[in-house]
């Protein structure tokens, strides 16, 4: 199948290589545990882009697998957001009790929601956690960070991403959710340039 014919193929693929870019790019630097917990949150929105795309691409085998990495990205990977965004934010080296705890919690969640196939569930928590890491950013704000402006304009842009039908902009909702999911990662990789920078 051509990609460029299938915009669901495309935006998959456009989101899964930012993803690994802004990790490879941008986190190098970073204290190793925050680099873990910034890595699982990214990687796991690489892998349920690139399953997505196998699915699209006619790939059937893939759908048990590709709901079950849908799961993981909303509660493994959210949480490893959210201590993620605490790490960052707040200048926090976090040790492995910290990372240790963040995957423990966010394994048992994923556990849970696939266990009992309450995959709703999962839409919560990820919400949660965003609106969690808003928070943070917003006492980051409160303290002049750039970083943490960045990291706000991502949680806005990750929280449309999740009502992208309802959204009034002449493209398929999948496409409107890959697309503004990118702008967010984007973002982090800005947050993560400008981590030491003041905003006035």
């Amino acid at each position: 199948m051509d990609i460029l014919s299938s915009p669901h193929i495309f935006s998959n693929l456009v989101l899964s290589f930012t993803s690994l870019f802004i990790f490879f790019r941008y986190f190098k630097s970073q204290p190793p545990v925050t680099r873990w917990l910034w890595g699982i949150f990214l990687f796991s929105i690489s892998f349920v882009a690139l399953t997505d795309l196998l699915v699209f691409a006619g790939v059937e085998s893939l759908e048990n697998v590709h709901e079950i990495v849908i799961a993981g990205e909303m509660t493994l990977g959210a949480l490893c957001l959210v201590s993620g965004a605490w790490c960052l934010i707040m200048r926090y080296e976090g040790g492995n009790f910290l990372l240790t705890s963040t995957i423990a919690l966010g394994i048992l969640l994923f556990y849970c929601i696939t266990w009992f196939r309450v995959e709703y569930v999962g839409l919560i928590i990820k919400s949660l956690c965003i609106l969690v890491t808003l928070l943070i950013s917003c006492v980051g704000l409160a303290n002049r960070q750039k970083s943490a402006l960045w990291a706000v304009f991502s949680m806005m842009l990750l929280a449309l991403s999740t009502k992208s039908g309802n959204l009034p902009i002449p493209m398929d909702p999948v496409d409107i959710n890959h697309y503004m999911m990118v702008l967010s990662v984007i973002c982090v990789g800005r947050a993560v340039r400008d981590q030491y920078k003041i905003l006035f």
